[in-house]
């Protein structure tokens, strides 16, 4: 983290403005992202009713396969694949204009009993791939490993662990279906709940207070109390990230996906698999994050990607999905995806741990990072357990400080090695 006026302790700087983005956001924007921003221009429609993007999209993905198959020379290739769209199409597209490369698909469960191994697994078989699950007891165990290759307090990096067995039992290649749901409109959870509360006139910091409000698991109802006070926490200032997105004349839908794009996608998940693939020495790709699918893709129509009568989004994909074998029949709209159970995972085994590194002595609270008082009350409001849905906030919150201290006695006080098991 670096910052033009930096605090030091143990004469390392540490920058609390970026701490408190990467508490609310769970990233920050204001590092440079791994590829260039979109602007609104990008998200202008351009497309005609008349227009039908799905051979446009299908030929794209068509060219790109070849022509990475022709660069790579790859015979075999690892797949992330979970119960969703952007996998599944992946997979059916890479076996249907590469019908000899041999294909590996390995999909992560948390051991809950609603995960999505048995659905990926089903289509693993449907279109004669190998199928690996890999289950994480404990997601918390190899924080200090994992964040010291990433080198930010980031607490959900289970990617990893596909990644890993991508490289060990299979290829150099590994496929995902990145940039899908920024692209395609995938969020339809949070679509349908935007366009709900829009007011018919807003300015753009009432939908950028809309659109953070579509994303509580990143950000707690007392947010500015869990600071303490190193950190200058302001609302306002997270506001103004927002503006360039919701301060424009593109319609409220393809602001979303302004933001949605320019966000989580540049600088949550994709770094992240960036740092990861250097480490492992492993090629990352994805059909859907090439200069041509992106520029097709942000300019196609909001109503042409998302249906709100329905609420179903990606309807390019899927239309394109349905047609090949084994997809005559669709999956539900809604999926887990990679996730978890947060509540059942720190009942499990994770507030032992959780308990173990954060309390009055842990350094993020000695140093003024985190209020002591905020988190002995955190603590006990989880242990009653009488919202689970506020619960399941206010875990993912403590596992995310549980990273900034991992993060703080690896990179700052250098007081734990990252080959420490938690």
């Amino acid at each position: 983290m670096k910052s033009a006026m930096p605090k030091h302790y143990s004469g390392v700087p540490v920058d609390f403005s970026s701490i408190a983005r990467l508490l609310t956001l769970r990233y920050d924007p204001i590092q440079k992202p791994v590829r260039p921003h979109l602007a609104h221009s990008d998200f202008t429609p351009f497309i005609s009713d008349s227009i039908n993007v799905v051979p446009e999209v299908t030929n794209l993905i068509e060219k790109e396969l070849v022509s990475k198959h022709d660069e790579l020379k790859f015979r075999r290739i690892s797949l992330a694949l979970s119960g969703g769209v952007d996998s599944r199409l992946t997979l059916a597209m890479i076996r249907t204009i590469l019908p000899d490369v041999k294909i590996d698909c390995i999909s992560v469960g948390f051991g809950d009993k609603d995960d999505e191994i048995d659905q990926a697994e089903s289509v693993a078989k449907t279109f004669d791939c190998n199928f690996n699950s890999i289950i994480v007891e404990n997601v918390l165990s190899d924080l200090p490993k994992l964040i010291s290759i990433v080198r930010e307090p980031r607490w959900n990096l289970y990617q990893f662990y596909a990644l890993d067995f991508g490289k060990s039992h299979s290829s150099d290649v590994f496929y995902t279906g990145d940039g899908g749901d920024e692209l395609f409109a995938g969020y339809t959870f949070r679509y349908e709940k935007f366009l709900s509360l829009l007011p018919k006139v807003a300015g753009w910091k009432s939908k950028a207070k809309l659109y953070l409000s579509c994303h509580q698991r990143d950000w707690v109802p007392d947010q500015n109390k869990m600071f303490g006070p190193a950190v200058k926490f302001s609302w306002e200032k997270i506001y103004q990230l927002f503006r360039p997105y919701f301060s424009n004349k593109l319609e409220p839908l393809n602001q979303v996906f302004l933001a949605d794009f320019n966000g989580k996608l540049l600088h949550d998940w994709l770094p992240i698999n960036i740092a990861f693939g250097d480490f492992l020495k492993i090629r990352i790709e994805s059909i859907f994050l090439t200069n041509a699918m992106i520029g097709l893709a942000a300019h196609i129509p909001p109503d042409k990607k998302y249906d709100p009568k329905s609420g179903i989004g990606k309807i390019p994909l899927r239309s394109i999905l349905i047609r090949q074998k084994g997809n005559e029949k669709m999956m539900e709209p809604i999926k887990r995806g990679f996730s978890m159970n947060l509540v059942s995972l720190w009942n499990r085994h994770s507030k032992e741990i959780v308990s173990a590194y954060l309390n009055r002595e842990c350094q993020v609270v000695r140093n003024k990072i985190i209020s002591n008082d905020w988190l002995m009350k955190t603590t006990q409001l989880i242990r009653e357990e009488k919202d689970a849905a506020q619960n399941s906030r206010y875990v993912n919150k403590m596992f995310s400080i549980l990273a900034l201290e991992i993060w703080y006695r690896l990179f700052i006080s250098k007081s734990m090695r990252s080959t420490q098991r938690l």
